[in-house]
């Protein structure tokens, strides 16, 4: 989640650069046939042209929407997450005790470190598969750092170090190890309850919490596996550039029309036709931005620069439980790399 309230220029330029040299490029070989090969067929009216625009402009509206609509339920997802976590710390630091009063501190450690595996596990396996390319140098769109800590939930140790051997050797039987865990979490309360750490009502707290647990794993995962819908991806992407290429086509029926208005002499006349690329650049550069900004937000678990950062909300999760429960090895928060939050 980039974090800086305004967005560097030389991230913009660093992800447009080549799109506005494409776009020059483009408008000037069409305003080079027009003017110098004489290819007058090139003109098409503005009208049509400004007419795709205003559509390809409520489409990208719309795509965009749809597209913060999925990062805001993901970031609601992991912010229930850690209200549920804090409740979690709450349950097992005051409600596991027997009859008489006496608490079973390991049993206590047991709970909390199992959850903070499922925590880590849960972000892992939601960026496992990324369709976003590594780059260092930070980009605003299509950007994914390529991180050697296991705090940034790219490697299975940043769950599997908070599990004992044989939570491992059972997790790595399985497909989805945030389940399993949370399925050990389980047992361990029905054993707490046997032992009489719980009683009935204490014990159903506890698994209801669980159950809660299950619920935004599922939602999370809901959003992971399932893709934003690729016909309106594709074709938000094909309408802007089809509207790119069209547009300098119908500027210079435009500015075509200014040249005869104000009886500019040829040599004026095709001075001033140039003066339409820049204007090409940059009202392509707009559209290309909106349809980008969209894009960028498709999946918000992939580890981009603007997705959810479950990395700092696993490590807020874990800094938190730790301090409750008195533990000594409380990391640091996670503090953003180049403006981003992970």
């Amino acid at each position: 989640m980039y974090v800086r309230r305004n967005i560097r220029i030389a991230h913009v330029f660093n992800d447009s650069w080549r799109f506005l040299l494409l776009v020059g490029v483009w408008s000037a070989l069409i305003v080079y046939c027009f003017e110098f090969l004489g290819w007058e067929f090139l003109a098409v009216p503005f009208l049509p042209v400004s007419t795709i625009g205003i559509a390809v402009a409520l489409y990208l509206g719309f795509k965009s929407n749809s597209s913060y609509a999925r990062w805001w339920e993901a970031r609601k997802i992991w912010g229930a997450i850690i209200n549920d976590s804090r409740s979690w710390g709450n349950l097992v630091c005051h409600l596991i005790h027997d009859d008489n009063g006496r608490v079973d501190h390991g049993a206590q450690l047991d709970l909390m470190r199992r959850h903070i595996a499922w925590v880590n596990a849960l972000a892992f396996q939601l960026r496992t598969t990324t369709r976003l390319r590594i780059k260092q140098r930070t980009r605003i769109f299509d950007f994914r750092r390529d991180m050697d800590d296991h705090a940034f939930h790219q490697r299975k140790e940043s769950y599997l170090r908070y599990l004992e051997q044989e939570e491992v050797d059972v997790v790595e039987k399985c497909g989805n190890p945030a389940t399993q865990i949370m399925r050990l979490q389980g047992a361990d309360v029905r054993d707490l309850a046997l032992e009489g750490q719980l009683d009935p009502i204490r014990e159903v707290s506890m698994m209801d919490m669980i159950t809660r647990f299950y619920d935004s794993q599922g939602k999370a995962e809901r959003i992971d596996k399932t893709p934003f819908p690729r016909q309106i991806a594709f074709f938000g992407t094909v309408f802007t550039w089809l509207f790119v290429i069209l547009l300098p086509f119908g500027f210079l029926d435009a500015f075509q029309g200014e040249v005869e208005t104000h009886a500019l002499s040829q040599l004026m006349g095709q001075e001033y036709m140039f003066v339409l690329v820049p204007f090409t650049m940059l009202i392509s550069w707009v559209f290309y931005v909106m349809e980008k900004v969209s894009d960028s937000t498709e999946d918000p678990f992939e580890g981009g620069v603007h997705d959810v950062p479950v990395s700092a909300i696993s490590t807020t999760i874990e800094i938190d439980l730790k301090q409750m429960i008195g533990m000594d090895d409380v990391p640091e928060p996670l503090k953003p790399i180049g403006d981003v939050l992970y």
